[in-house]
């Protein structure tokens, strides 16, 4: 399933321009000794395959990917990898032991070149993230401040570059919640 704001058209010129940031909280995972280690469960594999099904039509690629160190958002993102062909795929601690503020920075750090970054993450770093980006301005952003479901991902037009990317410059246009 797709929601998407009333207002999310984008026009011609305005798309040459535009930026996508796609949030994504991983897909289901199964236990494991440590939390790190937490495979995706056989159900959470299908929501993966799912997710990058959906991401492929509703953004086609990606030009940064960056990834969690977590076994459970490396798996999450290899659909995702297969079908949108990233210029560029990271995996970075900072997604999993930083919070909020250290994956801004690493988006930040996108480059002027990138008009697609992807992050898969965690909850509650994900939706904060997403909710202060879009600064409460859509109906979208205020609904995924409560928080987002295992492989659900926020899409924000990003107006600004990356580097200058803060509080309210962007504004949460899908949420696509794949069925699974």
């Amino acid at each position: 399933m797709t929601e998407t704001a009333p207002d999310a058209a984008v026009g011609a010129a305005d798309a040459a321009e535009a930026r996508t940031l796609v949030l994504i909280r991983h897909a289901r995972a199964a236990a494991a000794p440590t939390d790190i280690e937490r495979p995706l469960s056989d159900a959470g594999a299908a929501q993966a395959r799912a997710l990058a099904a959906v991401l492929a039509t509703r953004v086609g690629s990606a030009d940064l990917l960056i990834v969690s160190p977590a076994e459970r958002a490396r798996q999450t993102s290899q659909p995702i990898a297969e079908r949108l062909s990233p210029g560029r795929a990271l995996v970075e601690e900072d997604v999993y032991f930083g919070g909020g503020r250290a994956v801004l920075e690493l988006v930040r750090q996108a480059g002027p070149g990138a008009r697609t970054v992807i992050v898969v993450g965690h909850e509650p770093t994900t939706s904060e993230l997403a909710a202060y980006l879009d600064g409460g301005v859509s109906d979208l952003g205020r609904r995924v401040s409560y928080g987002m479901s295992t492989a659900n991902a926020a899409v924000l037009r990003v107006g600004s570059p990356w580097n200058a990317l803060t509080g309210g410059t962007a504004e949460v246009i899908d949420l696509l919640t794949p069925a699974h």
